[in-house]
């Protein structure tokens, strides 16, 4: 499959994909608002592939998937309240969450800082490959910095060529749309970019 980098998702492929991710692969992969890159969150090697990928500046965090919130010990070094009751309500869902980072996040991911954004998207593809890789990926648009997101397979193709390992294909985007994104590492949380749930939506300011 080494020839065939942009493959249509089925059960086969996304199983495929899980191991290219646990052998520190990159990959990339179909969310609820746009296509993303993942590798796994805890592989230092892997983190630096992707900022190099998008020309990303290191001072840029990345995004912490996870599969479903018995998994936000894994990434956050405390949960606070108000994080639970927005994941609560939204997850799945387009809203990226901001925590304390938990001690083995590496500082790769977070972009010289002591936070991280988590979420889970509500898309059937990239929950199935949570699930599968059965640890949180580190994520972010599978883009060139600076250039539009991608919302289908051929663009991620289109922009990245070969510098991914896999492109899972699930046809475009639905959305298009980056997810918001709450800081609640502060009281009251704090939103930092308005997506798809407006403030309004999220009772929030």
């Amino acid at each position: 499959m080494e020839h065939e980098r942009c493959v249509s998702a089925t059960p086969e492929v996304i199983a495929h994909a899980a191991q290219v991710v646990a052998d520190g692969g990159v990959i990339a992969f179909p969310t609820d608002t746009v296509y993303g890159l993942a590798c796994d969150l805890y592989n230092a090697a892997a983190i630096r592939r992707v900022f190099t990928i998008k020309s990303r500046s290191r001072a840029m965090p990345l995004i912490a998937m996870i599969a479903d919130t018995s998994q936000w010990e894994a990434v956050a070094a405390t949960v606070p309240s108000g994080a639970r009751i927005l994941s609560e309500r939204w997850w799945p869902g387009p809203l990226t969450i901001i925590v304390p980072a938990h001690k083995h996040v590496p500082a790769e991911a977070l972009g010289g800082g002591t936070t991280l954004g988590v979420r889970i998207p509500d898309h059937p593809i990239a929950l199935e490959l949570l699930r599968q890789v059965n640890r949180p990926l580190a994520t972010t648009s599978a883009n060139r910095s600076g250039e539009p997101a991608a919302c289908s397979a051929q663009e991620v193709a289109n922009a990245l060529g070969d510098m991914v390992d896999l492109i899972l294909d699930a046809g475009p985007s639905t959305q298009g749309v980056p997810s918001t994104i709450v800081d609640c590492t502060v009281t009251p949380p704090r939103i930092l970019r308005e997506g798809k749930l407006t403030a309004a939506m999220l009772g929030i300011g």
